[in-house]
């Protein structure tokens, strides 16, 4: 009887390990730097991420770079973060990325998938100061970068 239940949950575990699965269609593909920097990518509305909510009350600076991979049905696949300082910066720095206007760019501008990076700078503008040209305290890695700035605020009360 013992040994019967060993079999069947050495046959769910190893069942369970088989079937899970990494999204990662494009992993011998290598990394094209600085590829949204090229004129082909004019027509895409790159907006900045949202600053996190809990990172701006917090007083927190820093960075996420994530890679991820164009179709040439300008669509977004193996979206990964490769670096980040905070959580919540490598998930604002996701869900940016999977909403720029992708779908709305003609569909000749890629013939074979392309694999990039880019890097988002969350930092805080300081009077005559802004983040563009700070060097800051933390480093990701990728040429291309967006910045999402925030703005101290004091409460009273």
């Amino acid at each position: 009887m013992r040994s019967n239940i060993a079999i069947l949950i050495t046959a769910l575990i190893v069942g369970g390990c088989a079937s899970t699965s990494v999204d990662n269609e494009y992993s011998d593909l290598s990394v094209t730097d600085n590829e949204l920097k090229s004129s082909k990518w004019s027509q895409l509305n790159r907006f900045p991420a949202r600053y996190p909510i809990k990172a701006a009350m917090k007083s927190i600076e820093g960075c996420a770079t994530i890679e991820y991979v164009i179709t040439p049905q300008n669509e977004i696949k193996d979206v990964n973060v490769i670096t980040s300082t905070n959580t919540l910066f490598a998930k604002a720095a996701t869900n940016v990325i999977k909403n720029w206007q992708w779908a709305a760019l003609p569909k000749s501008i890629l013939t074979q998938p392309v694999k990039t990076q880019t890097r988002f700078d969350f930092c805080f503008d300081k009077p005559n100061q802004p983040c563009a040209l700070i060097t800051p305290k933390y480093s990701c890695p990728s040429k291309d970068v967006i910045y999402s700035t925030g703005m101290g605020v004091k409460v009273s009360g």
